[in-house]
């Protein structure tokens, strides 16, 4: 749906959108996607989830955790501006 309808339609669009998505053109290109209110609350929800697995996949291999890291990219950092003053 072009942007300026989007405007002019603005009470139809929430109607429509209870039903299924709706892209928003500008140009003929995609500039937004409109979703029903719940539709996004699954998605974070499930994007948390997904997180949350990669965080237990992480502590069970190993990890530095937050001080280490900071070390480690400090060292990082130190060695780089070394080999680049060369």
């Amino acid at each position: 749906m072009p942007a300026k309808e989007a405007k002019n339609r603005f009470g139809e669009l929430l109607e429509a959108v209870q039903r299924h998505p709706i892209i928003i053109t500008k140009n003929n290109r995609p500039v937004a996607e409109l979703r029903r209110f719940s539709e996004k609350t699954r998605f974070e929800e499930m994007e948390d989830q997904i997180w949350g697995e990669r965080a237990n996949e992480a502590a069970k291999k190993g990890y530095l955790g937050p001080k280490k890291s900071e070390e480690f990219l400090n060292k990082l950092r130190q060695k780089h501006a070394v080999s680049r003053s060369r």
